[in-house]
């Protein structure tokens, strides 16, 4: 599972920190994810961070207490709603 979390200045004001935190722990914890984690400067979404792509699919206002269900969802095939 390939995830990118934005870290530019307007996603990392809003909480990038953590949210790379909770993924980091979440791969080592739940290693059926098979988390590939990166990071990019910008998605082009600033207004609506902190920004997530996992495989392509980009998830916004992405708050780290709420990773675990996002992870769920995505691997059964299911967005979340903004």
């Amino acid at each position: 599972m390939e995830v990118t979390v934005c870290v530019g200045s307007s996603c990392h004001l809003k909480g990038a920190a953590g949210v790379v935190k909770k993924f980091q722990e979440m791969a080592e914890q739940y290693p059926i994810y098979n988390i590939n984690l990166g990071g990019s400067f910008c998605q082009n979404r600033c207004r609506e961070g902190v920004i997530v792509a996992i495989d392509g699919i980009i998830y916004t206002r992405v708050k780290p207490e709420e990773i675990p269900q996002l992870l769920e969802k995505h691997m059964k095939g299911e967005q979340l709603s903004d």
